[in-house]
C-alpha cells in the first residue's frame, strides 16, 4: 500500500478538519484533501468526490459537499485532482485542449479507477473510517470517471451520479460512452442520478437512456430545469441525505 503523506496543517472550521495530501501511486503523485470532524467517538463512514471538468479537489462545490458530510453528518469526505487538473495539469475550462487530449490516453479511465482504489486503500485503513461504509458522489466529469469506477470496486454502498450521459457534444469530445456502456449494467448499488433538463453537453435522451442501463434496483432520477452548469436549489442536500440512508 503507498503512504499516505498529509501535506499541511490540519484546519478547523468549527467541528470539522481540513488537510491536503499526496498518495503516490505507479510514480505518480495523487494530490487530494480531506475534511473530517474534529473528533468522533467511532469509526464513521466515507465519501468519495469526484469533481466535475475544468474543477479540481478544492473548487466551490468539492468544498460545500466537503463541509456537508463533515460538519452537519460528522463522516469523512475525500477529494482528489483528476488528470491534468488542478495540482495535476493545466486545465481550468472543458474547451481547454489538454482536456479533449486526456480522453485520448488509451487508460485514462483505468488509471482514474486505479487512483479512487489506491485512495480508498489509504484511507480504510485509518482508524477513524468505516471502511464498510463508503459512498461515491460525482457529476459530469465526476461521473465519467466515477461510473466506471464504482461499477469495479464493491467497497462503494451507494453512489450519486449524473449530468452526463450516451450523446451530446461532451460526448463526442471524450468518447466516454464506450465506457459507459461497458460500465454501466455492472452498477447494481443503490444510485441517485441528477439530471439537469435542459444539458447543452449531454443530450436529454442520452441521460435518460444512461439511467435506464443502470442496473440498480434502487435508483431514482432528479431533474432540474436549466443548463448543464446549474444545480437544483436543494441539489446538494439531496444527494447527501441520499447518501446517508445507506451509510449512516
Amino acid at each position: 500500500m503507498s503512504e499516505l503523506r498529509w501535506t499541511t496543517e490540519t484546519a478547523t472550521a468549527g467541528s470539522a478538519c481540513e488537510r491536503e495530501f499526496t498518495l503516490e501511486r505507479a510514480g505518480q503523485v495523487i494530490p487530494g484533501i480531506a475534511w473530517h470532524p474534529v473528533r468522533a467517538e467511532r469509526a464513521v463512514p466515507l465519501v468519495l468526490l469526484g469533481h466535475g471538468g475544468s474543477g479540481h479537489k478544492r473548487s466551490e462545490k468539492m468544498l460545500k459537499l466537503g463541509r456537508i458530510f463533515s460538519e452537519q453528518y460528522g463522516w469523512w469526505a475525500v477529494a482528489i485532482d483528476g488528470p491534468v487538473h488542478g495540482a495535476r495539469g493545466p486545465v481550468a475550462a472543458a474547451t481547454d485542449p489538454a482536456y479533449r487530449l486526456m480522453w485520448q490516453r488509451a487508460n485514462v479511465v483505468q488509471e482514474m479507477i486505479d487512483d479512487w482504489r489506491a485512495v480508498l486503500d489509504a484511507l480504510g485503513a485509518q482508524d477513524e473510517i468505516d471502511a464498510s461504509r463508503v459512498g461515491y458522489w460525482g457529476l459530469s466529469m465526476g461521473t465519467m470517471f466515477g461510473l466506471p469506477y464504482v461499477a469495479n470496486d464493491s467497497r462503494i454502498r451507494a453512489a450519486v451520479l449524473g449530468k452526463a450521459g450516451l450523446r451530446g457534444p461532451s460526448v463526442v469530445r471524450s468518447g466516454i460512452d464506450k465506457h459507459f456502456r461497458i460500465h454501466a449494467p455492472a452498477v447494481a448499488i443503490p444510485l441517485l442520478f441528477v439530471m439537469q433538463w435542459d444539458d447543452e453537453r449531454f443530450d436529454r435522451d442520452g441521460q435518460l437512456e444512461l439511467f435506464t442501463s443502470l442496473a440498480s434496483r434502487d435508483k431514482r432520477l432528479h431533474a432540474y430545469p436549466g443548463p448543464h452548469s446549474d444545480d437544483g436549489p436543494e441539489a446538494f442536500e439531496v444527494g447527501a441525505a441520499f447518501l446517508a440512508r445507506y451509510l449512516a
